[in-house]
């Protein structure tokens, strides 16, 4: 059976990746944000951050610290896996990171 572009595209993703992957879903969700937001802030689209969530593309070191940086987590706790620093992110200020951004800008 020939594995999916996708199935090949994981396969190839590191542990630390997927675990910063699902760290950045888990954070986002906690966050109560969207793809979109997201991608606002960080200067990609909705589609390129759903690559990265998909393990189509790899983020990278920049992405890595916009998206720790809005949600006020150090990257590398991030990138260690889930755990108690999901109870650390607040909405509220993760929203008024997002006010105070400027749109595309972060490239």
């Amino acid at each position: 059976m020939d594995k999916t572009a996708k199935q090949l595209a994981l396969e190839a993703v590191t542990e630390l990746e997927l675990r910063f992957i699902e760290a950045v879903e888990h954070g986002r969700l906690r966050a109560e944000l969207t793809y979109e937001q997201l991608g606002s802030y960080i200067g990609l689209s909705k589609s390129q951050i759903s690559k990265r969530q998909d393990g189509l593309i790899k983020y990278t070191v920049r992405d890595m610290h916009y998206i720790s940086q809005l949600l006020g987590i150090d990257p590398l706790v991030m990138a260690a896996g889930l755990g108690a620093w999901l109870n650390d992110i607040d909405t509220t200020q993760v929203l008024r990171r997002l006010d105070l951004a400027p749109t595309q800008t972060l490239k």
